[in-house]
């Protein structure tokens, strides 16, 4: 995975951080993710590990058509 040196410069004082400051800075994020999930729409929730197969898609596999085999 290639990092910028922004996101470098994260994980290297992410890194020299207590333990104490670490855990405020990950509850905090938590916070913030939380905050702006309840400002997404209540209808379309945000997906966690999810992958949407867009329905135009043509699936061969599910076709009806007799499949030949030699």
């Amino acid at each position: 995975m290639d990092l910028s040196l922004d996101e470098h410069k994260l994980i290297i004082e992410f890194r020299r951080l207590s333990d104490s400051g670490r855990k405020s800075l990950l509850d905090h994020a938590a916070v913030l993710v939380r905050q702006e999930l309840d400002r997404s729409e209540p209808d379309n929730p945000a997906p966690e590990n999810r992958c949407s197969v867009p329905q135009s898609e043509k699936r061969p596999e599910a076709a009806k058509e007799p499949i030949f085999t030699e």
